[in-house]
């Protein structure tokens, strides 16, 4: 039987690797049971959340890496600003919510930008959370969660990790509809 997802444990992932666009990548799965999610598009308080997010975002960005803005980044640009936040948070001027919120919607706004997902808002048993979706091939993202995870456990590269694996599964769910 599955497990839900707050009952999963390190044993519960399988660990792997591949290579997408020439890149190594590792990555962990889990299967779990799945639970009822309602989506719902962003209300105007939502899109403006985003929208100043995104302003945040560019702020941050400007200041934290060299001739990037929130016009030219990549998700290999946002994963070295989160490794300056891990090395020394002190560094920044701002909360942690704050960045995980800035940096993460930059990053919901790459996928939605470089893979046609739209923002969403996603309602579970276990809370509500911003999301980047593709309705017809049902892929979700949670880039929120995704910076605040790199944070909580100190990833590396998590993002364009993440990047890279939607794209496989964009490529990879078209194929089997």
């Amino acid at each position: 039987m599955d497990k839900k997802y707050a009952e999963l444990t390190d044993k519960d992932y399988k660990h792997q690797s591949d290579t997408l666009d020439g890149e190594n990548i590792y990555f962990k799965t889990a299967t779990t049971s799945n639970s009822p999610q309602d989506f719902t598009n962003l209300d105007n308080l939502q899109r403006l959340f985003i929208k100043h997010c995104l302003e945040d975002a560019d702020t941050l960005i400007r200041k934290h890496q060299s001739n990037s803005s929130i016009d030219n980044f990549t998700p290999s640009t946002l994963d070295s600003i989160i490794d300056q936040w891990n090395q020394d948070s002190t560094t920044f001027a701002c909360s942690e919510d704050y960045f995980v919120n800035a940096i993460g919607a930059a990053f919901g706004h790459y996928l939605v930008r470089t893979y046609k997902m739209k923002w969403s808002f996603v309602a579970d048993e276990y809370g509500s959370e911003y999301a980047t979706t593709i309705d017809e091939i049902k892929l979700t993202n949670f880039p929120l969660n995704s910076v605040a995870k790199a944070i909580d456990q100190k990833r590396v590269g998590s993002l364009q990790t993440i990047s890279l694996m939607t794209k496989r599964n964009i490529e990879q769910l078209k194929e089997n509809k």
